[in-house]
């Protein structure tokens, strides 16, 4: 039961920041090609957002694991820019690849402030250790 709700969990996770990058691509893009100017702080909404989503999730982790579910909260967290920042330069790439030849790429100097991990490196290891948080919580904590 304990394996199934840590896959269950994480397969929803990260479904979501799939998703979450997905959506921001197409905001980011027409957002700089709309002519109207709005002061208004949308990343505070996105991380919000990002917030309930995993206070939702850790709650249901810790109601089943306890106090182990910590790890598995950090580990989710480390895990969520490299899914995001994936399908949001794919997405980016994809809306301008008929307009402009510019390819977005994860060095790109016009990175939305939503992650401090803005190198494509730092975050592929974040999330091998947040797989491997996981991991680790079931094969020698549970």
């Amino acid at each position: 039961m304990i394996l199934l709700t840590l896959l269950l969990t994480n397969i929803l996770w990260i479904t979501y920041s799939l998703t979450e990058g997905v959506r921001e691509g197409f905001y980011w893009h027409y957002e700089n090609k709309s002519k109207r100017v709005c002061e208004f702080n949308v990343n505070r909404i996105f991380n919000l957002q990002r917030l309930l989503v995993l206070l939702l999730s850790g709650g249901f982790l810790t109601y089943t694991l306890g106090t182990h579910s910590l790890l598995c909260i950090l580990g989710m967290i480390l895990m969520f820019s490299f899914f995001h920042n994936g399908t949001y330069y794919y997405t980016r790439n994809k809306l301008n690849s008929s307009l402009y030849p510019k390819k977005w790429t994860d060095e790109s100097d016009t990175f939305p402030t939503f992650s401090l991990l803005t190198s494509y490196k730092k975050r592929t290891i974040a999330m091998s250790i947040g797989i491997l948080s996981q991991v680790f919580i079931y094969l020698f904590l549970l």
